[in-house]
């Protein structure tokens, strides 16, 4: 049971402060959000809606505000996880118009265009606590539909166009893994501590944990390798909103990306190492192409640290050596504003505005034709159904239009250039005697 949430109604706080419970600023820290309410905000009964009886008449309302893609991936969050306690969503995007509304069967058009600079929500209890449950099960009452029960199979065959030539796989990739998989909620991404760390490795595992460890491997060049279908051993014990407690493995696809190249160093200066373009473009494309298939949208890819590492929103710290840090310094919150780019085929867009335009295709006989009035100053050309393209070059030849001879000058034009020449001859001379 989720622990109830209301504030008094004389309660006032402004973006950023404090006075809410730690699950909200839970969920600030996940999202990159700020969290707001104001006195009676929500605080009436909405039977129209189905919310909880309210007899006290408590604050249930909360505003929030960060960048439009923030705030769309939190809306979108709330409104496909559902979890109880959850009443009320409304926010359109700024910038593409997309509209997020729950509960989904309320028509909030006339509500949407003065909820783009922040999200409204009315919620009745502790949605994290809902969502994570405890003893290790998910305790989401209202699941959305899934995208795909079991092995992903179809791994070869969603990312092959978007990848082309850079997807490789592994001789009997669809036979390996751990058990089958359930309902795959997402990606988790990872790095390999070592840039040189082939897709092999990653199938064979190490002497302390079996392989494989991953579903897919990503080099630095951008080579996607893909190692396993089944389950495989990457998430280890952690935590997430919306995740089964120390037990991904069995609903998340594993990706390991090679990184980095100096592995020999401290984290601290490990940090300070950039990733290849070719790769972070490969991981963006992965992901966004995965994501697509599962029906999910980018809130549905995390890195190992958010899982298990100082970046878990829910506070729940590895810390020392077991607090994982991977992917490295990829900054997950921008990761996955690009991957929801991708999804939109924002990069398409670009790439298509890039391309050189192309001439129209011409027959030889158009070609000929335009010759034929460019020469002849426009005349209509000599063309009929039985001429050929011969016909039409032995009239050029003969037409007065290319034989022209070169023009003579005039008497008196040459007699004016010669008695100006004798003047200015006249004139030298003159300069030398004087």
């Amino acid at each position: 049971m989720a622990t109830p949430y209301g504030l008094s109604n004389n309660i006032n706080i402004t973006y950023g402060q404090s006075g809410f419970p730690p699950w909200v600023y839970k969920l600030c820290s996940r999202f990159g959000l700020k969290a707001s309410t104001y006195p009676f905000h929500q605080s009436d009964d909405r039977p129209d809606i189905k919310a909880a009886p309210n007899p006290q008449g408590l604050n249930r309302g909360i505003d929030w505000v960060g960048e439009p893609q923030a705030m769309l991936d939190f809306a979108r969050w709330l409104r496909d996880t559902q979890p109880p306690g959850l009443e009320m969503v409304i926010y359109q995007d700024p910038c593409t118009g997309e509209q997020v509304g729950f509960p989904t069967w309320v028509n909030y058009n006339d509500d949407y265009p003065s909820h783009t600079t922040h999200i409204h929500t009315r919620i009745a209890a502790d949605p994290i606590e809902a969502t994570v449950g405890s003893g290790g099960n998910d305790a989401t009452a209202t699941p959305t539909a899934v995208g795909w029960i079991g092995d992903p199979v179809w791994l070869e065959e969603v990312l092959r166009p978007v990848l082309g030539d850079k997807l490789k796989a592994l001789p009997d990739w669809q036979e390996y893994g751990h058990g089958d998989f359930g309902d795959i909620w997402g990606v988790m991404l990872h790095h390999t501590g070592n840039a040189n760390e082939p897709a092999q490795s990653i199938r064979d595992g190490r002497p302390d944990l079996a392989g494989p460890l991953a579903n897919l491997h990503i080099a630095q060049d951008g080579t996607v390798t893909i190692v396993a279908a089944g389950v495989c051993w990457h998430a280890g014990a952690g935590c997430y909103p919306g995740l089964p407690t120390d037990d991904a493995n069995q609903v998340v696809i594993g990706i390991e990306c090679a990184w980095p190249k100096n592995c020999s160093v401290p984290e601290s200066e490990m940090c300070k190492e950039c990733w290849p373009d070719a790769e972070i473009v490969a991981m963006r494309d992965t992901v966004a192409a995965v994501l697509t298939k599962l029906g999910h949208d980018s809130s549905h890819v995390i890195g190992h640290k958010e899982w298990a590492g100082d970046e878990n929103p829910l506070h729940e710290f590895r810390q020392g050596p077991h607090a994982k840090w991977d992917p490295g310094n990829i900054d997950m919150n921008w990761f996955r504003q690009e991957v929801a780019k991708a999804m939109r085929g924002d990069f398409k867009k670009i790439e298509h505005m890039n391309e050189p335009e192309q001439a129209p295709q011409r027959s030889d006989r158009e070609l000929l034709e335009e010759i034929w009035r460019t020469v002849t100053a426009g005349a209509t050309p000599p063309v009929t159904d039985r001429e050929t393209l011969e016909d039409i070059l032995n009239a050029l030849q003969k037409s007065s239009a290319v034989k022209r001879s070169p023009k003579k000058a005039s008497p008196k034009k040459s007699a004016a250039k010669n008695s100006g020449a004798k003047k200015s001859a006249a004139h030298m001379a003159a300069g030398k005697e004087g």
